[in-house]
């Protein structure tokens, strides 16, 4: 038994029943006014039927409606609401409705049929709806609707958060706007910004392309998205374009979208790839770049070339409806059947040519060929002829130390199922081969001509055509010194020659080619020179 209460005990239980009695106060509603009131004993002592212009009050928060049963409770009041119910939350915000359960202890209103939220920012539409009056936030669970701006946003689930300015969206989420459409798993939307947060699997539609993100946010007033990489990567489709990143910055206003890490452009138009660590695109004007790391992929009939450069460029050509590829600086690129590098390259979609420029050096299958610049045709994306300018040079092992070679100032590789049977030479045009009888090597052919032209089958030599001042001799083979039996400018590459696909990203030094470069240089062809 406790037979003395210290002046500090008696402080706490005085505080502690003054807590209660304010508890109880605050979780009281008050009747603030109404045209009638009738005492209703059916449904309990404490049960008053109010009618005509019913106002009541919980702390900051207004109720009013055409009738309502007040019961009046010792701790408590529970009320039921009908007809024109219009709740007064914070003098901010207004919640409308046909029904209305509210405890004042839990502080939810639940109302129910044409129930309507509206804030300076936002209308909600439903019929099902709970509103924390503490808290401040309202949820509907049965289907919902939400107005604002340009927008209208629909989903089974809906969270409204007025003191973020926020509704969080859940399942079958859709958002309308005139200029697309967003279906979504989840999203989250702030109603001051217009700024949607995607949170799971989202698609946005328009006339121009289809967005698709798990992970970002769509500026719906701006039109500027922000997505990034989730368990899927984001990407951007438009009718002839693929966009994906890791971080994908789009402004659809402005046509331009923007990748971080694992860039890739897609023409599916024309069977391209453009990749890199850092892409730009602008979807109206045409135009691409990717740098870091940038890689060209073009899938030919059989087969796809893989290109490497410091920076790639797609360049628009809208008067011919046509555009250009650029590669420059260290390019490097890979086929099954064809690998090259060069300083810089253009391929032209205008008649489906690439064009290798400063002393490139492209392999086909066993030939090696050189010039100031080189220029490959395609058609039906197939290769059909190799154009070799200015100090043109071609050379073929026939064993680990013996090379037919091909010089001339001009030539152009005729291309058949992706193998060279005719050469043309224009302007000095040398020769060594090696002739052989059976599959014997019978000796070493050295033939020149101003102008001449070589059949080769299953890539050897079968024959060649002097057509203008020919000169030649047969001679034994292996007998003559290296001199005789390699051109002037010789020089074997198949050390930087890319042997796979992954070889082109690849760190290679051109050997010796200041050295090829002054022989180019140097030696400059005329018609009558045959050295």
């Amino acid at each position: 038994m406790i037979k003395y209460i210290t002046p500090l005990l008696l402080l706490f239980i005085i505080a502690g029943t003054s807590e209660n009695i304010s508890a109880q106060k605050k979780a009281k509603v008050t009747i603030v006014k109404a045209n009638l009131g009738q005492q209703r004993a059916e449904f309990g002592p404490n049960v008053r039927l109010l009618l005509g212009n019913v106002i009541l009050r919980h702390e900051n928060t207004l109720m009013h409606c055409d009738s309502a049963y007040f019961h009046d409770y010792k701790d408590s009041t529970y009320i039921q609401a009908f007809n024109h119910v219009h709740i007064i939350q914070n003098d901010s915000i207004h919640l409308y409705g046909d029904y209305l359960t509210y405890n004042s202890i839990e502080g939810i209103a639940r109302v129910r049929e044409n129930v309507k939220i509206e804030k300076t920012d936002i209308t909600v539409l439903t019929e099902y709806l709970d509103y924390h009056r503490v808290e401040n936030f309202g949820y509907y669970f049965n289907g919902g609707e939400v107005l604002s701006g340009q927008n209208t946003l629909i989903s089974d689930l809906g969270y409204y958060y007025p003191d973020w300015s926020e509704v969080h969206f859940k399942d079958s989420v859709v958002v309308n706007n005139p200029k697309y459409t967003i279906f979504s798993d989840t999203l989250k939307y702030h109603t001051v910004t217009e700024v949607a947060s995607i949170l799971g699997p989202t698609f946005i539609h328009s006339d121009n392309n289809l967005i698709y993100s798990e992970d970002g946010y769509y500026d719906t007033k701006n039109d500027v998205a922000e997505l990034f990489k989730d368990e899927k990567q984001s990407y951007v489709q438009g009718p002839e374009n693929l966009l994906l990143g890791d971080t994908i910055h789009y402004n659809r206003e402005k046509g331009i979208g923007e990748a971080f890490s694992n860039f890739q452009l897609h023409d599916t138009t024309n069977n391209i790839i453009i990749k890199g660590d850092y892409g730009y695109y602008n979807e109206l004007t045409k135009y691409a770049l990717a740098t870091k790391k940038a890689e060209l992929q073009q899938i030919y009939q059989q087969d796809t070339l893989y290109l490497h450069a410091d920076t790639l460029q797609a360049i628009p050509l809208v008067e011919e409806d046509s555009r250009l590829v650029k590669a420059y600086y260290n390019v490097k690129f890979f086929r099954k059947d064809m690998q090259g590098r060069c300083d810089s390259m253009v391929y032209d979609f205008r008649d489906s040519t690439n064009t290798f420029y400063k002393n490139p050096v492209i392999w086909a299958q066993e030939n090696q060929m050189t010039a100031q610049t080189i220029k490959l045709y395609s058609k039906n994306n197939a290769l059909y002829k190799a154009e070799l300018n200015n100090s043109a040079f071609i050379i073929a092992p026939e064993d680990s130390l013996s090379y037919n070679q091909i010089k001339g100032r001009n030539m152009v590789g005729h291309i058949r199922n992706n193998e060279i049977y005719r050469i043309d030479v224009d302007g000095n045009g040398q020769t060594i081969y090696y002739p052989k009888d059976k599959d014997i090597v019978i000796g070493v052919n050295r033939a020149e001509s101003s102008n001449l032209t070589i059949f080769l089958k299953d890539k050897k030599i079968t024959g060649i055509k002097l057509r203008t001042d020919p000169a030649g001799n047969l001679n034994p083979p292996y007998f003559l010194p290296d001199t005789d039996v390699k051109l002037q400018g010789f020089i074997w590459l198949d050390a930087i020659r890319p042997k796979n696909r992954w070889d082109i990203f690849k760190h290679t030094e051109m050997p010796d080619m200041e050295a090829l470069n002054k022989v180019y240089d140097d030696y400059q062809f005329s018609d009558t020179d045959n050295n």
